[in-house]
Formats: structure tokens, C-alpha cells, sequence
């Protein structure tokens, strides 16, 4: 059900003991994602980490039933899978959003950087960077259990093949940090699909089969690279709500372009999907190459001509494909072109380079595509 595990721990503190800490395992059942209170009792502080919008009247309500006072709201990662409920929970708490600094999200109020503390009541939660799920994976350590996100699950670990995701920088992050904590550490990961609520250091450093002691950095990334996964199912709309704490309306997020009639879709879901769309530049080469650069991968085919002659020869019409100039104007063109010659899935990149640029997505500066 969407219901909560509750357990509490006793901390020794200098001079006594801390009060046993409020703790409460909550879980959203569509994509088995588990959110985490936890509170001081004698303070009334609280945080929480991982909420997932669907969810927000339980976990407000919940806050307020325990009479807690919600300080942060934490994400372990920009998630594919759910929307998260860090900005709508803020404007119902007034709570500050915190998440990693690696993804320049400018509607969080905190950018966390590695080993960065929050407090709430006379306890702290140490901020992690573990990455290789995705570039911006956090975990939070407080006191004795760490809030693992994707990185490290019970008996597995998140993929690695979207967001800017590394086998070799996961197998970093697990084995030489969080695998540093004591063997007695409990571990609470983001997901669970086998009805596991919690592991331990110890028992992942045994029998995690995908990144246990006996596992080499090598035989890590084959594993990996042969998981051969299916996009989760709300990434078109996750990915980039998210990076917007939730609260863009899923209407937004694939604009289907009611003054112009043309389909756009933003920066932040084209990343998102990297390796996974075609991308076609229509600027000519001197801009391709100019201060703004292109988009990794991207094609070069400039509007007119050279663009008519390239969707010709393209044979998956389904695919779906991005069209990029400077701003959007051009791109928006060769979108209405390649719908006119058949392509299904075609959009113009709202913004074009100039906001792939605000926005510090990686861009190249040679001569690529074909």
C-alpha cells in the first residue's frame, strides 16, 4: 500500500545520549519510489528526501500530524521515473528545496556540493556526491544510515546509460565511498522492486551481484552495458519537470506550439534523451563551429537545399528528431519542412544553442555529424 514504515535509532551524543531520532519510510507504489522523513523530537525539525508529487497531501499531512516543522526538502537525483513534490511541498511548507550543484538547477534554493551539512534540530545530513546513475547523484548520510538514492540499491544499483551516466563513475561511488562507511551502516535506497525496505553496507558489500567485493571495476561496466533497459516510462515528462522542482504543468513540457502549430521540445528533455533522438542542426558551418558550438552527435544539414536533400534519405520517419539553429526560428522552419516530408516525431529545440548554452549542456566545437 502507500503507506509508512516507522523505526526510530538512538544516537549516543557527548555527554549522554540524543533523543531517538522521528523516522518514517514511506512508499509511492506505480514506481516502487520510497520517500523519507525524518525528524527531530525535540526541535520539531524535520526533513525530507526523495517526495514524489503524487504523494504530497500524505507526506504535508503526515508533517503535520507529527507537528514537525519541515526545514529541507532533499533530492538524490534529477529522476526519470516520477515527478518529483520538492517544489510543491515548498510552497506548502516553506521548506528549501536542496539538490546537487552539478545540475545549476536555478529553481532549488540550495546547491549542494560534496561533504556540504544541513541542520535540523541538533543533527546534521552530510551531502554525498555519488555519481554514475547520473552526473548530479547525491547521497545523504545522517547518523547511521545513508539515503542512497539510484546509486546503490538493495542487491543492485541504478543504470547508467542516460543523464550523463557512467558504469566506471558508479562503481567509484559505491565501492569507494559509500563502501567506506562502517559494515553496520543501513542503507534505504530511492526504489525497490522486490519488497526489500532496507539493506546494509556489509550485506551489499557481500551480495550485491552486481557490485559486491568479488566484482572487478571491468566485469562492473559488462554487466552494465548489457542490461539492455527500456526508458522508463515518464522520463519525456520527468526529466524536465523535474529540473524545474516538479511544478511545469506536463503540458509544457512538449509544447505542441498553439501559435505557431509547431511541435518544441525544451533543452532540458532533448538532454535527457541524448543517444536516443537524432539531432539536426540547420545553422550553416561557420555557426556550427562559432562561440555557441553544436550539440554532441548532432547533424549538420543546413536549411534549404542541404536540409531537403538529408530527410530525403532518412528512412525511420518514426524516429523521433530535433532540429536546432541559434534561437529557434531556423529550427522551427525545418520542423514544419520534415512534417510536410513525412517525418511523425519532428520538434524544434525551444531556444535553440542559446539556451542549450544558459542551460551549461555539453556542446562541441568541431566538425561533426555526417
Amino acid at each position: 500500500s502507500n503507506g509508512a514504515k516507522f523505526s526510530r535509532h538512538i544516537v549516543k551524543k557527548k555527554g549522554g545520549f540524543m533523543s531517538q531520532i522521528i523516522f518514517h519510510q514511506l512508499f509511492e507504489r506505480e514506481t516502487s519510489s520510497y520517500t523519507y522523513l525524518l525528524g527531530d523530537p525535540e526541535t520539531r525539525e524535520a526533513i525530507i528526501i526523495d517526495p514524489v508529487v503524487e504523494m504530497v497531501e500524505r507526506d504535508v499531512g503526515l508533517v503535520k500530524e507529527l507537528d514537525l516543522k519541515l526545514k529541507y526538502v532533499l533530492d538524490t537525483h534529477i529522476h526519470a521515473d516520477h515527478i518529483t513534490g520538492s517544489g510543491e511541498i515548498r510552497k506548502r511548507t516553506g521548506a528549501k528545496v536542496a539538490i546537487s550543484g552539478v545540475y545549476n538547477n536555478s529553481c532549488a534554493d540550495i546547491l549542494l556540493e560534496d561533504g556540504q551539512e544541513l541542520e535540523f534540530g541538533g543533527r546534521k545530513v552530510k551531502a554525498l556526491s555519488t555519481p554514475g546513475h547520473t552526473a548530479g547523484c547525491m547521497s545523504f548520510k545522517v547518523e547511521d544510515m545513508v539515503f542512497t538514492g539510484d546509486a546503490l540499491l538493495v542487491r543492485g544499483c541504478g543504470r547508467t546509460d542516460f543523464q550523463d551516466g557512467s558504469s566506471e563513475k558508479l562503481f567509484h561511488s559505491v565501492r569507494e565511498r559509500l563502501f567506506d562507511f562502517p559494515s553496520v551502516t543501513t542503507v534505504f535506497p530511492a526504489h525497490d522492486y522486490k519488497g526489500f525496505t532496507k539493506t546494509s553496507i556489509e550485506m551489499e558489500q557481500k551480495h550485491n551481484p552486481r557490485l559486491s567485493l568479488s566484482i572487478d571495476k571491468e566485469k562492473f561496466k559488462e554487466i552494465m552495458a548489457n542490461l539492455n533497459l527500456a526508458n522508463p516510462k515518464k522520463i519525456h515528462e520527468a526529466v524536465p519537470a523535474n529540473l524545474q522542482c516538479g511544478l511545469r504543468e506536463k503540458e509544457n513540457i512538449v509544447n505542441k506550439g498553439v501559435k505557431t502549430g509547431i511541435p518544441t521540445i525544451t533543452p532540458e528533455e532533448t538532454h535527457s534523451k541524448l543517444g536516443h533522438l537524432r539531432v539536426v542542426d540547420v545553422r550553416g558551418l561557420d555557426e556550427f563551429n562559432n562561440q555557441l558550438g553544436h550539440i554532441p552527435e548532432a547533424d549538420l544539414a543546413t536549411l534549404g537545399e542541404e536540409l531537403e536533400e538529408k530527410l530525403k534519405r532518412y528512412q525511420d520517419k518514426d524516429r523521433d528528431t530535433v532540429f536546432v539553429c541559434g534561437s529557434g526560428m531556423r529550427s522551427a522552419k525545418a520542423t514544419k519542412l520534415a512534417m510536410e516530408k513525412g517525418l511523425k516525431n519532428a520538434y524544434s529545440l525551444d531556444g535553440g544553442m542559446k539556451r542549450w548554452n544558459e542551460l551549461h549542456f555539453p556542446v562541441e566545437r568541431d566538425m561533426g555529424g555526417s
